[in-house]
C-alpha cells in the first residue's frame, strides 16, 4: 500500500458504508485505498456492534424531545447558526467527534479528544471535536444512504437527490436510514441529558422534512438563506475544496459543477417551500444570514419568539462574546455570476428581497 493511501484523510466509513457506496459508485481507485476502507470498515463495524450491544438497553426506552433543525441550502449559514444556537444550554447539539466517529464515541465518552482547533477544509472556521456538527457525517459512516458520498466520488452529484431522500430510497435502505437517524438522535440525548432539545444542523435536511416531521413529532425548523450570488459561489468552492481532501476518482469539470449546483438548489427550494408550507406556523421560521450578521441577538430573540424556543435573554451575552473572538471571512467575489444566476434562480432573488443588481 502507497504511503498516501495510509496518510490522505478519508470518513470513517463501517463496512456497510463503504459496500453500499461502492455498490452505487464502480469507478476504479487505487488499490491500496480500497483495501484501507475494507480493513478500517471491517473494525468499524466491529466497534460500533460492541457499541450498540452495550447501550441497547439504555438508548430503547429514550424518547428525545422534539428536535429543532436547521435547514437551508450549503453556505447560506447554517453552520453560524448552528454554533450560536448551541450556546443555549437548554440546546444539545452532536459533536464533531462524535459525528465522525459514531461507532465508538459513547464507548470513549469519558476519554474526551484534545480541543484542538482545526480550520475547515472549506477556509472559513475553525472547528474543535467539541463543536456541533451535523449528524449528516454520522448517517454516512454508518451505512445510512448519503449524498455527502459525492465527497468521495464526485459524479455521484449527478444523482444528489435521490441521495438525500429517503422518501426515494429502496424500502430496505429507507428503514436502516430511520433506524440510524433514531440511534443518533438517542445517543446524543442519552450523552447530554434527555432534557435537553436537540438541535441537528444539515443542509441535507432540506430534501427530508416530511420525514423528519414524521419520525419526529413535534419537531420545529429553522431556515436560513443568503443573498444567492454569495452562496452559489461559495458553494462552487465547497465542492472543490472538499474534493481536493477526500474525492477517490477524478472531479466534475467546472461546467458540470456549476449545472448539477444551479439545479439542486431549484429542487432544494421547491421542496423545501411544499414541506414547509405543510406545517403549523409556530414550527418553522425563515431567517436571513444578513439579518443575522447585521443584529445577532435581535435575529435569535425573534427566533426565539416565534418557534416558543424559551427565554433568550440568558445566552445572549454568550453569542456576544462568541462572535468578538470569531473573525468575519472576507469578502469573495461573486458579482461575475449575476447576470447567470439572475437568469437561472430568478426566483432565489424575488422570494427571499435580495436585489438583482
Amino acid at each position: 500500500m502507497s504511503a498516501n493511501a495510509w496518510s490522505r484523510p478519508v470518513f470513517n466509513l463501517n463496512a456497510a458504508a463503504w459496500r453500499g457506496i461502492r455498490t452505487r459508485n464502480r469507478e476504479p481507485i487505487e488499490r491500496g485505498l480500497a483495501l484501507r476502507f475494507r480493513l478500517a470498515g471491517s473494525m468499524l463495524s466491529a466497534l460500533g456492534a460492541l457499541q450498540k450491544r452495550r447501550y441497547r438497553r439504555v438508548l430503547e426506552p429514550i424518547t428525545p424531545r422534539p428536535p429543532l433543525f436547521l435547514v437551508g441550502h450549503w453556505r447560506s449559514g447554517t453552520t453560524l447558526l448552528h454554533e450560536l444556537l448551541a450556546l443555549d444550554d437548554h440546546f444539545a447539539a452532536p459533536s464533531t467527534y462524535e459525528c465522525f466517529n459514531p461507532h465508538q464515541f459513547l464507548l470513549t465518552a469519558n476519554r474526551a479528544p484534545a480541543e484542538n482547533r482545526v480550520v475547515r477544509p472549506t477556509g472559513d472556521i475553525s472547528v474543535s471535536p467539541s463543536s456541533p456538527q451535523e449528524e449528516e457525517f454520522a448517517l454516512l459512516c454508518m451505512g445510512a444512504v448519503s449524498p455527502y458520498e459525492a465527497f468521495m466520488f464526485p459524479c455521484a452529484l449527478e444523482r444528489f437527490e435521490e441521495l438525500c431522500d429517503p422518501d426515494l430510497f429502496d424500502p430496505a435502505q429507507q428503514l436502516r436510514w430511520n433506524e440510524t437517524m433514531m440511534w443518533i438522535l438517542k445517543a446524543t440525548a442519552y450523552l447530554r441529558g434527555t432534557d435537553k432539545r436537540l438541535l441537528l444542523k444539515s443542509p441535507t435536511h432540506s430534501f427530508r422534512l416530511r420525514r423528519l416531521a414524521t419520525l419526529m413529532p413535534g419537531a420545529a425548523f429553522i431556515r436560513i438563506v443568503r443573498e444567492p450570488c454569495a452562496v452559489f459561489a461559495s458553494t462552487l468552492r465547497l465542492w472543490q475544496s472538499m474534493w481536493e481532501r477526500y474525492a477517490l476518482t477524478a472531479p466534475l469539470e467546472q461546467q458540470a459543477l456549476i449545472e448539477r449546483v444551479i439545479k439542486t438548489r431549484l429542487a432544494l427550494e421547491r421542496k423545501l417551500k411544499n414541506a414547509l408550507a405543510a406545517l403549523p406556523a409556530d414550527r418553522h421560521a425563515t431567517l436571513r444570514y444578513e439579518d443575522l450578521v447585521s443584529d445577532p441577538c435581535g435575529a435569535i430573540e425573534l427566533l426565539y419568539d416565534r418557534l416558543a424556543l424559551g427565554d433568550a435573554s440568558a445566552m445572549l451575552a454568550k453569542v456576544r462574546a462568541y462572535l468578538a473572538t470569531r473573525p468575519r471571512p472576507p469578502a469573495q467575489p461573486v458579482e461575475q455570476w449575476r447576470p447567470m444566476l439572475q437568469a437561472r434562480w430568478p426566483e432565489m432573488f424575488d422570494e427571499f428581497s435580495y436585489p438583482r443588481g
